[in-house]
């Protein structure tokens, strides 16, 4: 049974990437009227869209090989770089934008939202508890004594399999006499 990662990981992200796109919004619309509405709520868009975009993929492909996963991570990122670059470059050269939208406001959205967001990931992330290793139930270690005895430790398979344990005092010393 595997465990889904990363559902805990976007709603973590997503609450408080939202209160923030919120407040944004609200802001905006005081401040800068329809235009800083329009500017806020694209913003927002943007962020949720492109970095939930990136989890959801992970999402699809999170019971494959960990090496797919790292390919797909690595290559969704690269693809929404690409995209956000090509809807900047659009945006910015398009002098039509600034009737509907006000640049500032999306700006300083999309910022607040970035930095909402990636806190929130990681805030999920950490509070998962993911462990950095798994012993799978196996032991291993020196007998009681400390000797150069056998040690015995039962495996994933519940077969038991000898180890030797090396006392401090049989260790090699790597001294010639």
């Amino acid at each position: 049974m595997t465990t889904d990662r990363v559902t805990p990981l976007i709603r973590g992200a997503l609450k408080p990437t939202l209160a923030v796109a919120a407040v944004a919004i609200a802001l905006s619309t005081v401040l800068a009227g329809t235009r800083g509405l329009a500017g806020a709520v694209l913003g927002a868009l943007v962020v949720v869209s492109f970095s939930g975009g990136g989890l959801y993929s992970l999402r699809l492909v999170r019971q494959t090989y960990p090496e797919v996963v790292l390919m797909v991570a690595v290559a969704s990122y690269f693809v929404r770089v690409l995209i956000f670059g090509g809807l900047l470059a659009l945006l910015g050269s398009l002098e039509v934008v600034d009737v509907y939208v006000e640049r500032m406001a999306t700006s300083l959205t999309v910022i607040a939202c970035v930095v909402a967001w990636c806190t929130g990931e990681i805030r999920a992330f950490v509070r998962m508890r993911v462990p950095l290793y798994d012993l799978d139930g196996r032991t291993t270690g020196t007998g009681a004594t400390g000797s150069a005895e056998a040690t015995e430790s039962t495996g994933a398979t519940g077969t038991a399999a000898v180890t030797p344990s090396i006392a401090p005092d049989d260790a090699p010393s790597g001294r010639s006499s």
